[in-house]
């Protein structure tokens, strides 16, 4: 009599296994870009505005109401933006260099008063500072809203050399490496150093 022969089972797919397994990261159009990094930074201004208003005036100030109600379009805007892409492109998006900016203030002068750009998924606000003989580019970079590390100062010194005063660039890249922190990398992106 013959012996029965045992294959071994195939090999079933588990849906845990799927889970544990990351995702590769999403690619991200221009388009998706550019629309997840303005949909950020003005949803980060139309936090500060009502922040501001509230502040100064009152919670029930009609201004405060018209901040408040702008606020509530910024994020059904923003929400749609996630339910068109996804969280995960949104996210890779934000990670991206900037390639959008938001210039706030008024036509008839001739410096606008905030230049807003996305680094790293937070919204900055830009401000260029005199140029020096030792530094002939200098930006002063604030996160919007302010967590309270402060204003970083990125700039290109005369040598040709880049330097920030963020703790990246303090910590882990001063005198080790020709590496940029993340600041003087959206800064190069743009081309303004």
């Amino acid at each position: 009599m013959p012996v029965p022969v045992r294959h071994p089972s195939p090999r079933r797919f588990s849906r845990a296994a799927a889970r544990a397994r990351p995702a590769p990261p999403p690619a991200v159009s221009f388009k998706q870009v550019e629309l997840a990094q303005r949909g950020r930074m003005i949803l980060d201004v139309a936090e500060l505005d009502l922040a501001a208003a509230e502040e100064r005036l009152g919670p029930f100030h009609d201004t405060s109401w018209h901040f408040r109600r702008a606020l509530a379009d910024a994020r059904t805007s923003w929400d749609r933006l996630r339910i068109q892409y996804g969280l995960a492109v949104l996210e890779a998006a934000l990670d991206e260099p900037p390639a959008t900016v938001l210039t706030l203030g008024r036509p008839d002068r001739d410096e606008p008063a905030a230049v807003l750009i996305v680094i790293a998924g937070h919204s900055y606000a830009l401000r260029r500072q005199p140029d020096t003989a030792d530094a002939p580019r200098i930006w002063r970079l604030l996160r919007l809203p302010d967590p309270g590390d402060g204003p970083f100062h990125a700039c290109r010194l005369a040598d040709g050399s880049t330097q920030c005063d963020c703790a990246e660039w303090t910590y882990q890249i001063a005198g080790l490496s020709d590496s940029l922190c993340k600041h003087l990398a959206a800064l190069d992106a743009l081309g303004w150093l």
